[in-house]
């Protein structure tokens, strides 16, 4: 579903399994009750969305799939399932224009999603896995996930909100894991110096996991494993605390 204006609803997309368990569940519903607040939506009735999406996910099948579950400026709750559609890693990318929104749809997922579509589109069309959204000189999102760049001190550094990046549920989930296992995490603009030096880059999100990124513009980055192993072990604990 997409709608014409960001204010129109707000949304966040969730991962389960066969089982019916959902990622983070909690995490997506704080996610829907913020971004609702900060867009002017009523107040989140989660006990009705947390309904739905059980039903929705039961109606799926024992098969794990994504959920989009939206909240409406109007009050009212979906869900659409689908299928999750695995990409081999490592991925290639082509960058793509940033979407520019005033602040209050700045961090979240909104209704005019129509751009992040074009952008996927257009990284398939080219024959790309992927877009990766540019804003001057820097990467400051994906057209699905959040990038995160590896540097030659050991450090990792990926987008946010007050770049122009929609706030990421994964990136919670494997913030704390980086920093125990010796990986400084910090918010920063990817610069083109940044990327050109960078041991390693991946894409985290719902749907994608983690993958790593190989080529980017046609031109080749480096894959590693550093990043790929702590990452996927973290979100195999989140798997196991939701």
């Amino acid at each position: 579903m997409v709608d014409s204006t960001p204010s129109s609803s707000v949304f966040t997309t969730c991962r389960f399994n066969e089982t019916g368990k959902v990622l983070a569940l909690d995490r997506h519903l704080n996610r829907l009750k913020v971004a609702s607040m900060q867009v002017g939506c009523p107040d989140l009735n989660v006990e009705l969305v947390s309904n739905l999406l059980s039903e929705s996910i039961k109606d799926f099948g024992q098969t794990e799939g994504l959920a989009r579950l939206a909240w409406s400026s109007g009050g009212e709750a979906s869900c659409e399932t689908r299928p999750l559609n695995p990409i081999k890693s490592p991925i290639s990318a082509v960058t793509h224009l940033a979407p520019k929104w005033p602040r209050r749809f700045r961090g979240i997922k909104h209704g005019n999603w129509q751009p992040y579509l074009e952008a996927a589109e257009l990284a398939s069309n080219s024959g790309a896995d992927i877009s990766l959204l540019v804003d001057g000189h820097a990467i400051i999102d994906a057209d699905r996930g959040t990038p995160i760049v590896l540097d030659e001190n050991g450090w990792a550094y990926f987008p946010g909100p007050e770049h122009g990046a929609v706030e990421s549920v994964t990136i919670s989930l494997i913030s704390n894991h980086l920093e125990i296992n010796g990986i400084p995490f910090r918010m920063a603009y990817l610069t083109e110096e940044m990327i050109r030096r960078c041991k390693e880059f991946v894409l985290v999100g719902t749907g994608i996991g983690v993958l790593q990124i190989g080529e980017i513009d046609n031109v080749d980055i480096p894959v590693g494993n550093c990043l790929i192993d702590i990452i996927s072990e973290a979100l195999k604990i989140a798997w196991q605390e939701s």
